[in-house]
């Protein structure tokens, strides 16, 4: 088991529903905020421009004629750059392709989220909260166990539901009101995450950095 993700670039609406469905799930800070998924707004006439998008649009509605939508979180890469820069190795890569980090070993040095190309780690800098009656006590060590100041943390792809509750989605893939989202095992030639590389126009967020990411972005068409 090798897990990939999916995202089809042609049908996110940028409703934002994964980014608060990943919050609910995985224990991130209600006070300070820390989101996992970042969703980016850019103009269709400019193609993807990551520098020119906007992040904190707030439209009174979505989809927007003129704009798409491109949600970014750790793109689970197999050549992780941000393994390769921890100097206490509290951070690494799983067999099953899960890039975790043991909270309980992070010296918060911070040095992973500078190797980081995606901006897909997030420092705690202050203590983290999370309303007791809002805590999600189905956990993982590895995964959305609470998080002290000091530490970074970042999307493990629900490492608590695909892993313990076998067959589940991560929560922004469920939450996903057009489908937009697809998980599954990247060694299945009959899965659904081999069909869309085969099938889609495939993109890759910063291919030409050779860090070779296992979450594709594609076209329906």
């Amino acid at each position: 088991m090798v897990y990939g993700y999916g995202l089809d670039l042609s049908r996110c609406i940028g409703c934002r529903r994964c980014v608060y469905a990943c919050v609910d799930e995985n224990n991130q800070s209600r006070e300070p905020q820390i989101h996992w998924i970042k969703v980016l707004r850019m103009k269709k006439d400019a193609g993807v421009d990551i520098m020119g998008a906007d992040a904190y649009y707030a439209p009174p509605t979505v989809p927007e004629d003129e704009y798409f939508y491109m949600p970014v979180a750790c793109q689970q890469c197999r050549k992780p750059p941000c393994v390769s820069a921890c100097p206490v190795k509290a951070t690494w890569q799983e067999p099953d392709g899960i890039v975790v980090i043991d909270y309980n070993w992070c010296i918060g040095c911070r040095c992973c989220m500078a190797a980081c190309p995606y901006g897909a780690r997030h420092f705690n800098w202050s203590e983290p909260h999370v309303p007791e009656d809002n805590l999600n006590t189905r956990m993982h060590y590895l995964g959305n166990r609470p998080r002290p100041r000091g530490v970074v943390e970042k999307c493990t792809f629900c490492i608590q539901r695909v892993r313990k509750e076998k067959g589940r989605y991560p929560a922004c893939v469920e939450a996903c009101p057009v489908g937009a989202r697809k998980f599954g095992n990247l060694l299945d030639p009959a899965g659904e995450m081999q069909y869309l590389l085969r099938e889609k126009r495939v993109f890759i967020f910063k291919e030409e950095l050779a860090t070779k990411p296992r979450f594709y972005y594609f076209y329906a068409t």
